[in-house]
């Protein structure tokens, strides 16, 4: 792709102006990042020779068919051009347009093969065929029940975007979000948004208070209606835990946070507030705000321990413990710390223990301790951790089961409920907890719901890492409240020593600058463009060929943001072209695309594949005539429809806290003043500790010591903390 197809600033030599072109998409040759902005040729049947035309346009699709309306503009390097200040999709009229939009990969079910078949059948007159009786293309060979109502179900979602998207555009929306609206509603979504515009805020993911305001406001909503303000007093309660982790805000700072967003006087805001409070769709807790589920969350974990720490003593004879503790160092070739000793005897005495330490300091090793002492006592042991990477992570060093935490509370994804709680608890004496770090105030809750009340819980984590994505500091504020027996492992082992990453590591975690070499490295780079290149050069080239590690299985590459030259969109562009440059694209959505053997993550759940957030594999193969992709995460092949493909993103690059309960053979980690905002120590340290071989830093001096010397750690509103002292004093 050529760069200058980017500006898209055109010098007038228009002919005339409202000009409308009926168009097919040959090729997409440019797509903005973060917008619906494209630059594609056209093939145009009054024109000699293909178009190129620029506009917005919401799912391009090689194949289809618009009416493009515009202007004739003149580009001073690239000539004449169409600029299309909107588009209608036009069903294609021939044999052969039809069999190439319908094999085009956009309807579930439909590959080139079976599109041929349909043309076949039913000729140009497909289409009205599936407009009026769709039931009807089971008369076509390789189509059954099953693929029908894929097909079904497919093609009343695009026909159904086409609608939300008029309707949109009515109403002064950009066509982006329309998919994603259709996504949420259904048939339905024209009459939803109509009747209750700000509940797309909640309902689908990308769509703010600002886009949906400016719907309400265009179906006749007064800037100073009460739905409208605690609509924007909701939205900012949202975004303060979804976006910066927080459980609550103080009174005055939802307020004005509220009213800078609604333009709003701020007293309307606070009798807003008021409102919501008195009709409970808000709790106030003293000057704190909370969304109701949260406040929730936060006293039922604080009960739930208190439960816990309710139940009879365990009877332990500690001889008899000793003398088994002896018996493992034995029989593994070990010898306990005194800290993992005395983390081990707690774990099996205590109600709840708490275990934390950084990266070489025994946890794992005291995990391993305690699970053989269970056993030896007969003690129904699980483990769980909160990512499937994590769970198997700990599954490999403790030479035992463990689970997602979702998998072990046995959660319905289509009733969207955990089946394990306080009616149908666990059968287990101890639960052991991975990564706890990572939990939310949430996922905790139902965690500890489904803990029996004879059960012992043990919780491992870092601190200094970086808190959850979700709401609540919940490891943080379990050890501040003083009320959890916490046992701090900070004694780095032998084999640990040995290791530069290791100690570099703590290093940073104490505030001290990183000492290369051995087996971690940093290469200076100031400009942000040079950065991006000396990853490809270390990433492509110099670790393969000189330390042999595969590029694309063994190399991580862990960037503090998506944006800027050296954040994770770019990364990822750019080794997609060198890792894969022969893989046959699947599908393209704008500027995201899809091809045969990228790496890539999923980005969130999915209990019916057994595929979560922050899984890594491979796309393996792709059947065109069932429209179907293969994906291999680890040792498993999944099936993915080419429009669920939208769950997965490229993962050459990924951002550091998706990183989170994973490790790497080696990891490259980008470092620039472009990144101040995020250059924090606990998310530099994080990324350091996902390296077991080789950590790479390439960067800026600069960006390195002030990442070093960030000590601060962004501010969380919670109540968790107290909440703990208060049920258990």
């Amino acid at each position: 792709m050529n760069n200058a197809l980017q500006d898209d600033t055109l010098k007038a030599g228009e002919t005339q102006d409202g000009d409308t072109l009926r168009a097919t998409l040959a090729a997409i040759l440019f797509t903005r990042p973060d917008s619906t902005y494209i630059v594609g040729r056209f093939a145009v049947a009054s024109e000699p020779f293909p178009v190129v035309a620029t506009g917005d346009m919401f799912a391009p699709t090689v194949g289809e068919s618009y009416i493009l309306t515009g202007t004739w503009v003149q580009h001073p390097k690239y000539g004449r051009q169409f600029k299309w200040t909107s588009y209608e999709n036009v069903m294609p009229a021939t044999e052969d347009g039809v069999e190439r939009y319908l094999g085009s990969g956009l309807i579930r079910g439909i590959g080139p093969a079976i599109a041929r078949r349909i043309v076949r059948a039913f000729g140009a007159g497909a289409i009205d065929v599936m407009n009026t009786d769709i039931a009807r293309l089971r008369e076509v060979e390789g189509i059954g029940a099953k693929t029908l109502a894929s097909i079904r179900e497919s093609w009343e979602r695009q026909r159904g975007v086409q609608r939300v998207m008029l309707f949109l555009k009515a109403a002064g929306v950009g066509t982006g979000h329309a998919a994603a609206i259709v996504g949420a509603y259904g048939a339905d979504a024209v009459q939803r948004v109509r009747n209750e515009p700000y509940g797309l805020i909640a309902d689908v993911d990308g769509i703010g208070f600002a886009t949906a305001d400016r719907i309400a406001r265009s179906l006749g909503t007064q800037p100073n209606d009460a739905g409208r303000l605690q609509a924007g007093v909701q939205f900012v309660l949202r975004e303060a835990a979804r976006g910066a982790g927080h459980s609550f805000l103080p009174f005055e700072q939802c307020v004005h946070s509220a009213a800078a967003v609604l333009e709003a006087d701020a007293d309307a805001v606070r009798s807003a507030v008021n409102t919501l409070t008195r009709e409970r769709l808000l709790h106030a807790d003293g000057d704190a705000v909370y969304l109701p589920a949260l406040w929730q969350a936060e006293r039922s974990v604080a009960s739930s321990l208190a439960r816990l720490f309710a139940q009879e003593p365990l009877f332990l004879d500690h001889l008899t413990l000793d003398a088994l503790l002896r018996e493992t160092e034995r029989r593994f070739a070990i010898e306990y710390s005194p800290h993992q000793t005395e983390a081990i005897h707690k774990a099996l005495a205590g109600p709840v223990t708490i275990i934390t330490g950084g990266p070489g300091t025994g946890k794992t090793t005291a995990v391993s301790g305690m699970i053989e002492l269970a056993r030896a006592l007969g003690t129904r042991v699980a483990l769980c951790a909160p990512t499937g990477r994590a769970a198997k992570r700990l599954s490999e060093l403790s030479g035992c089961e463990a689970k997602t935490i979702h998998r072990l509370l046995e959660f319905e994804p289509g009733a969207g409920v955990f089946q394990r709680n306080e009616e149908q608890p666990l059968d287990i004496e101890l639960l052991i907890v991975d990564e706890v770090s990572m939990i939310d105030v949430e996922l905790m809750d139902a965690l500890l719901r489904a803990v029996p009340g004879a059960a012992r819980v043990v919780f491992v984590g870092d601190v200094d890492q970086l808190p959850s994505v979700g709401p609540g500091n919940v490891l943080r504020d379990m050890i501040a409240s003083g009320q959890i027996e916490t046992v701090s492992l900070h004694v780095i082992y032998r084999q640990a020593e040995d290791s530069r990453i290791v100690s570099n590591a703590h290093r940073v975690r104490t505030g001290f600058a990183p000492v290369f070499g051995q087996d971690c490295f940093f290469i200076e780079e100031e400009q942000p463009e040079g950065i991006a290149r000396t990853i490809r050069d270390v990433v492509v080239q110099r670790i393969p060929r000189e330390m042999h590690f595969d590029a694309r299985t063994q190399i991580q590459v862990l960037s503090p943001m998506h944006g800027t030259v050296a954040g994770v969109q770019h990364l990822n562009e750019m080794l997609q072209k060198d890792l894969n440059p022969a893989g046959r694209l699947i599908a393209q959505r704008g500027d995201r695309a899809w091809h045969v053997g990228d790496k890539v993550m999923q980005t969130r759940n999915n209990y019916d594949k057994d595929v979560f957030n922050g899984d890594m594999g491979f796309i393996d193969s792709v059947d065109n005539d069932e429209g179907v992709a293969l994906l291999r995460f680890d040792d498993r092949v999944v099936r993915y429809a080419i429009d669920e493909l939208d769950d997965v993103t490229l993962a050459y690059a990924v951002t550091i806290h998706k990183s989170q309960g994973s490790e790497y053979d080696v990891v490259v980690i980008p470092l620039t003043l472009q990144h101040r905002v995020m250059l924090q120590r606990n998310l530099l340290y994080t990324a350091m500790t996902r390296a077991r071989r080789l950590l790479v830093l390439i960067g800026q001096r600069a960006a390195l010591s002030h990442a070093v010397q960030n000590d601060r750690i962004a501010l969380r509103y919670s109540g968790l903390r107290d909440a703990i002292r208060a049920f258990l004093r």
